[in-house]
C-alpha cells in the first residue's frame, strides 16, 4: 500500500495540475485528510486506536495479500449521496462557485511559529500571506456538507489510489514470475516507502473547528477529535521529516519506471473518474 507521503504527494499533483478534482473540491483542508482516513482507525499509521477497524472494512476490500479496494462500491454508497446533497455540480466557470478553503503549507506554518519565538529575527520582515479561511472555524453541522463531501471524496481518491497501486503491484509480481510471502511484503513496503521520499510535499492538514466538526461526521465510522488530531500530528512529521535523497534509490524489488508509471495513473484516473462521473 502507498505510504502517506505518497498519499499526500498525489494530493498536491491533483490541485496543482487544476483539473477536474481541484475545480470541484471546495475544502482542500478536508480532502486533504480524506485522502488519510481510511488508513486512520487501521492503527497502523495512527497511535493510541483505541477500538480498531480492519483493513478490508475501512478499503471495502476482500481480505488478500494484496488487497484491492472497491473504490466503485464506496463511491455509490458514499460519495454518490454527498453529490447529490449539494445538488448541481458547480463548474469552474460558474461565477457562484464557492471560494476555496485551502490545505495548510508546512513551511508557511513553521514560518509563523518562528516569528513568534524568535521575533528578532524578523524584525522588519513581512508577514506572509496567510492561507487561513474565515470558514475554518464554522463547524455548525447544518454547515458542513460541502467539507463533508471533499472529505468523503478524499477517501475515496485513497482507496482508488490503493486499487490501482496494488493491482499493478499484482501484475509486476505475476510479470517476474514472485510469490506472494512475508518476505516479498517488506521488500515491497520499503520500496513504497523509499520513492516516498523522492516526492517533494508541503501541504499538511489543519485541525480547525471545521474539520474535526467534519471527521466525526464521517458517514462510514467516526474520527473522534482525539484520532483527527493525532492523525494531523503524524502527517505533519511525515512531511517535516520527507527529505529528498541525494543519491538515486536501489530499489529492493520495484523500479523507478514502475513507480513513475502507477503514480501519473493514478493522477490521470483520479481526474478522469471524477469529471466521468460529476462533471455533467
Amino acid at each position: 500500500m502507498p505510504s502517506w507521503n505518497i498519499h499526500i504527494a498525489q494530493a498536491e499533483r491533483l490541485f496543482a495540475r487544476t483539473g477536474p478534482t481541484a475545480r470541484l473540491v471546495t475544502d482542500r483542508n478536508a480532502f486533504l485528510f480524506g485522502c488519510l482516513t481510511p488508513d486512520i482507525p487501521v492503527g497502523y499509521m495512527v497511535p493510541g486506536i483505541e477500538q480498531p477497524i480492519a483493513y478490508r472494512i475501512t478499503h471495502v476490500a476482500q481480505p488478500a495479500f494484496i488487497p484491492k479496494p472497491r473504490e466503485g462500491e464506496f463511491w455509490d454508497t458514499y460519495v454518490a449521496p454527498a453529490a447529490k446533497r449539494l445538488g448541481i455540480y458547480v463548474s469552474a466557470d460558474d461565477s457562484t462557485a464557492p471560494a476555496i478553503i485551502p490545505a495548510s503549507s508546512l513551511k508557511i506554518e513553521v514560518d509563523r511559529v518562528n516569528r513568534v519565538h524568535y521575533p528578532q529575527r524578523f524584525e522588519g520582515v513581512g508577514e506572509p500571506p496567510r492561507q487561513d479561511s474565515p470558514l475554518d472555524a464554522e463547524a455548525d453541522p447544518s454547515k458542513l456538507e460541502r467539507s463533508l463531501f471533499d472529505l468523503v471524496l478524499g477517501a475515496w481518491s485513497h482507496l482508488l489510489a490503493d486499487n490501482i497501486w496494488n493491482t499493478r503491484v499484482n501484475e509486476y509480481l505475476d510479470a517476474i514470475g514472485g510469490v506472494p510471502s512475508e518476505h516479498f511484503r517488506i521488500k515491497k513496503q520499503g520500496d513504497f516507502d523509499a520513492y516516498g521520499k523522492t516526492l517533494a510535499i508541503q501541504l499538511v492538514p489543519r485541525a480547525t473547528p471545521r474539520l474535526l466538526a467534519t471527521a466525526a461526521a464521517f458517514p462510514q465510522y467516526a474520527i473522534s477529535e482525539r484520532a483527527a488530531l493525532m492523525t494531523v500530528g503524524v502527517a505533519h512529521e511525515i512531511v517535516r521529516t520527507n527529505k529528498t535523497p541525494t543519491e538515486p534509490n536501489h530499489y529492493r524489488l520495484l523500479t523507478d519506471e514502475f513507480f513513475t508509471r502507477t503514480f501519473a495513473e493514478v493522477i490521470d484516473r483520479t481526474d478522469g473518474l471524477i469529471a466521468e462521473r460529476l462533471a455533467r
